[in-house]
């Protein structure tokens, strides 16, 4: 696989990560938040060039709003990578 290819499909991992935080499945929305706290997590920013501890500081702050919210910011977030790392390549 391309460096290119690889790319999206980390962004694509991270966009459905974000965007599982804020699921009306507790137990998906958890499994999610549980993700950013690990390596893998960590190795898929790398690959990324992004920094994981801001972006896991970030993740914890969206998981503490209301459901709706949650929802909202998640595909602004979803947005934003879109345009910033898939844009990108």
């Amino acid at each position: 696989m391309q460096n290119q290819e690889r790319k999206i499909l980390s962004a694509s991992i991270l966009k459905q990560a974000v965007r599982d935080i804020a699921s009306k499945d507790s137990d998906l929305s958890q499994e999610a938040i549980e993700y950013f706290n690990t390596k893998d997590f960590d190795s898929l920013c790398k690959s990324l060039d992004i920094q994981s501890d801001k972006v896991r500081e970030s993740v914890h702050k969206l998981f503490q709003y209301p459901l709706l919210s949650r929802k909202k910011i998640a595909d602004r977030v979803a947005r934003i990578i879109d345009s910033q790392i898939v844009k990108d390549n």
